[in-house]
């Protein structure tokens, strides 16, 4: 059966009104950033790869750990890694691809086709995206290390990808089956369990609609042992096993 740890290379302060739908809070808001690492199968599989230095010094982001540097703590040698699923092309979740270079980045359809399309500059949106690394997806596509596909989608046996969009244009998440349960590695689905717990969406959207019936979706795939994990949620560590500081096993 697989595992699943959550491993944290970064955090962020920012407040509540900035972050959630139509909040008007100030009050203080602690982001953890993570990728996500599968074990137990034919292969290692990582979710999402972080972002680089340059972005932890331009954003701001305190107490940054290479995720390369985190995914070798966890065991795995980061050229070892042969399959990155991408949730989202977000500066935090694609920006670190070369530092899995072995792998082959599987992203969402739709999610390519925005950040290559005509809203992806706006100011809504710009924000959110390293453009250098963005720009980076045409070579690796005609390299054949972008594998871009439509809807769910199983990977091996026992983790799927499922589009839910939202966030994004194809956000997608991902379930494990594992002997505790199905866990579901939510990203930006759900930033904190304060969205998925109370339907409260995120600043951050490119459909509502979509984002309400991901949260939906998700409970769905976790049903009765509800081993939901949040994106960017510090409770993350409470709810789970912390192995050492930064290593969280969620199954």
């Amino acid at each position: 059966m697989y595992e699943v740890y959550a491993l944290k290379y970064a955090e962020r302060d920012t407040t509540k009104c900035q972050f959630f739908y139509r909040e008007a809070s100030h009050d203080p808001l602690t982001l953890h950033y993570f990728v996500w690492l599968i074990l137990g199968g034919p292969h290692p599989v990582l979710v999402d790869t972080g972002f680089l230095e340059d972005d932890a010094r331009a954003r701001h982001i305190r107490n940054y750990v290479s995720p390369a540097a985190m995914v070798e703590r966890a065991g795995v040698k980061p050229g070892d890694v042969p399959v990155a699923l991408i949730t989202h092309l977000h500066y935090d979740h694609w920006a670190g691809h070369s530092l899995f270079p072995n792998a082959e980045y599987w992203v969402q359809k739709d999610e390519v086709a925005f950040w290559t399309g005509p809203y992806a500059s706006k100011h809504a949106f710009r924000g959110s995206a390293n453009v250098e690394q963005l720009a980076k997806l045409v070579p690796l596509n005609y390299g054949t290390k972008l594998k871009i596909i439509d809807g769910d989608r199983e990977v091996l046996p026992g983790i799927t990808c499922h589009r839910v969009g939202g966030h994004t244009a194809g956000l997608q998440i991902v379930s494990v089956k594992t002997k505790d349960g199905t866990v579901v590695l939510t990203s930006d689905a759900s930033h904190f369990y304060r969205n998925v717990e109370t339907g409260q969406p995120t600043q951050i959207i490119t459909s509502l609609p979509e984002m309400l019936a991901g949260f939906d979706r998700i409970h769905e795939l976790a049903g009765k042992e509800n081993l939901i994990v949040a994106g960017h949620d510090p409770l993350v560590a409470d709810r789970f096993k912390q192995v050492e500081p930064g290593i969280i096993k969620i199954a």
